[in-house]
């Protein structure tokens, strides 16, 4: 039987660049956090694209119409040039609320129409490589009046620029049933996106920030020979995660899981792309590396573009360091994970 493969995004495979256009006001902003060297970095590692997620929010106010402010501009601009000089394609993110709110405000359509009518403008005529998305993992908002939102904020962005690719995400955390309820925009530069860590009980298992920060040892895939015993006291997270791993840490579930993904792409005939994934390094290293190797495996068998979450953070690709020292390239890489990744593991 062969395997029946999504229509092809423009790009591959390829990382985000996190922590670097987030969380700070402008004025706290890093410009040099990340420079021209590492996109030439990531380029030798075999990635073809880049997610840069941005706190649009951050970085421009309300009683000023929402002008973004110019030093996170710059900053762009200077990706943009480098993005069509290496040939590698760079999607601008705007990162969800930033506020750290648990939810999006019915109102976001507010800040929206402003950014990307700012953005639409200034990129208009910027390298193809060049990606916008129009918004990260929209949550606690109804779907339908999301789906309005996206489907008014596409348009306008469509209407400056014809041409250039952008990417849509439902609601509901870009999760798959808000991917199915978008609308069908009918263009053939559309990318629906969405983000994949699951088994959550094995990618977060250790997390303190997580509510199943009790959960160690569980194996991927499901194995119960070698699953631990639920924790003496836990949470109502890990007793629901613990119970439902037989069924959701097999391979069958993330088999199922893509192939939607598939049948999606081929109905709507348009790319999609798991824009996060991602395994946590509290997970030991071999089992962390065989999770990759297995989802992107998968992902790859079908054809479906990925970048991964992240680069140099919990994520990442690097093996881990003090803390407070950033790794280096190349030393510092995680080989075993970067082929797990298929990606180039003897770069030097």
């Amino acid at each position: 039987m062969v395997m029946k493969k999504i229509i092809p995004a423009p790009f591959e495979k390829g990382v985000n660049f996190s922590n670097w256009l987030e969380h700070r006001p402008a004025e706290d902003v890093f410009a040099d956090m990340f420079t021209r060297q590492d996109f030439v970095n990531v380029k030798k590692l075999g990635c073809d694209v880049i997610r840069l997620p941005i706190h649009f929010e951050r970085f421009c106010r309300k009683e000023d119409g929402y002008r973004i402010h110019e030093k996170i501009l710059t900053i762009l601009d200077n990706v943009a040039v480098w993005a069509g000089e290496l040939g590698i394609y760079v999607i601008f993110d705007f990162h969800n609320n930033c506020a750290a709110d648990t939810f999006t405000p019915d109102n976001i359509e507010e800040v929206l129409t402003p950014v990307w009518t700012q953005l639409a403008a200034r990129y208009k005529d910027a390298t193809e490589h060049l990606v916008f998305e129009i918004m990260n993992e929209p949550h606690g908002i109804d779907i339908e009046k999301w789906n309005g939102i996206i489907a008014r904020v596409f348009k306008l962005i469509r209407e400056i620029d014809p041409k250039r690719w952008i990417i849509v995400g439902g609601a509901d955390w870009n999760s798959t049933a808000g991917m199915k309820a978008l609308p069908d925009f009918q263009d053939d530069k559309v990318i629906y996106t969405f983000h994949y860590y699951d088994p959550f009980a094995f990618t977060h298992q250790g997390a303190g920030w997580t509510h199943i920060s009790q959960l160690k040892g569980i194996p991927f895939p499901y194995d119960p020979a070698r699953m631990p015993a639920l924790p003496e006291n836990p949470s109502p997270d890990e007793v629901m995660h613990y119970r439902n791993y037989p069924v959701n840490g097999t391979l069958e579930a993330v088999k199922s899981c893509f192939d939607q993904y598939v049948d999606f792409s081929c109905e709507r005939n348009a790319p999609v792309l798991c824009g996060e994934f991602g395994c946590l390094w509290t997970v030991p290293n071999e089992e962390r590396v065989n999770w990759y190797r297995l989802v992107v495996g998968l992902l790859a068998e079908r054809g479906i573009a990925r970048t991964s979450w992240d680069y140099y953070a919990s994520f990442g690709v690097f093996n881990k360091t003090p803390r407070g020292v950033r790794p280096q390239f190349p030393q510092d890489l995680n080989r075993p994970l970067l082929a797990a990744l298929g990606l180039n593991a003897d770069v030097e």
